[in-house]
């Protein structure tokens, strides 16, 4: 009888492990034979010794379950890491009605915490912060280029804002300044800091983790129009703006939404209701020449368009 259990139980595990063996061998012949092609290909052309023992040896791993096995649990392996390092579990930031119709005094309290301090990526780390926690004087400490601080109602977007002298540093660079594919939020060099442009644009990849400007999606549904209560909010070390949005759609690639000048009032206002037009919903906000508002820019998920936000000063 025992032994019988012993046979039922063991059965599956023979089954799966010859299994096993017999994809990782159907994998490995597949995956090292390219190899093992490329090299053939240069033995012939270079006739050198160094290739054609490269091609035997990737010859010998086409026979070699054991070592595609490997590169699989490397691989699942290195996605384990990435993911506890790399993917984005920020909560989704709301602004409450408080924080957008008043002004907020931010409290100078933010010493990183030591499991702040262990998150490797930065658009994590920084999402995680509250606002109770934003000190621009010391991220400025970190980056002088830091001029302050966005939140969007309804996403994960609650970063600190870089500004510098061109606008493809921080495509390609870090909060700390490090090279990175996934840059940081930054505004437009032609902007000022202190937020007095009739235009303010601020730039950031549509990063497939949703930071960045990832979430920045969000705003393109019709849970987002309906739930959120549509509000940017911007500190600064002058004090906090807050905006309404007016306008989000998607767009080909072009300068004309991210103009910073204007030759009068009237084509800021023919500016303002083209913008205006473009939108996906309609937000009933009116707009006229004495506005100030904000634009936040990133890339369609294809890479080939844009996505665009424009939103109002209202405090």
């Amino acid at each position: 009888m025992i032994k019988k259990i012993i046979r039922i139980i063991i059965f599956p595990i023979k089954v799966t492990t010859v299994g096993l063996y017999n994809l990782c061998l159907i994998l490995s012949k597949g995956f090292y034979f390219y190899f093992y092609l490329f090299f053939s290909f240069l033995s012939k052309i270079f006739n050198l010794k160094v290739f054609e023992k490269i091609k035997l040896f990737f010859k010998k791993l086409q026979y070699s379950p054991s070592s595609v096995l490997l590169i699989i649990v490397i691989f699942i392996g290195y996605v384990l890491f990435m993911k506890y390092g790399y993917v984005n579990d920020n909560k989704v930031i709301y602004i409450d009605d408080t924080e957008a119709a008043e002004e907020i005094e931010i409290v100078q309290d933010s010493e990183l915490s030591d499991d702040n301090k262990m998150i490797l990526n930065l658009y994590k780390k920084y999402g995680s912060y509250k606002i109770s926690n934003i000190d621009i004087d010391q991220l400025k400490t970190i980056n002088s280029d830091t001029i302050g601080w966005i939140i969007v109602d309804g996403t994960n977007i609650n970063y600190p804002v870089l500004k510098t002298n061109d606008n493809s540093f921080y495509l390609t660079h870090d909060f700390n300044k490090n090279y990175s594919i996934g840059g940081w939020i930054f505004m437009d060099y032609r902007n000022s800091s202190i937020m007095d442009n009739k235009n303010t644009i601020i730039y950031g990849h549509n990063l497939i983790n949703k930071t960045a400007f990832g979430s920045l999606s969000s705003l393109f549904t019709d849970k987002w129009f309906n739930d959120s209560n549509h509000k940017i909010i911007v500190y600064t070390l002058d004090g906090s703006y807050t905006y309404e949005i007016f306008s989000v759609y998607y767009k080909d690639p072009e300068s004309y939404y991210l103009n910073t000048n204007f030759s009068s009032d009237n084509d800021y206002l023919v500016f303002l209701k083209s913008l205006e037009s473009r939108s996906i919903y309609n937000f009933n906000i009116k707009l006229n020449s004495d506005d100030r508002i904000i634009t936040l820019s990133t890339c369609t998920d294809d890479n080939k368009g844009r996505k665009v936000v424009h939103a109002k000063l209202i405090k």
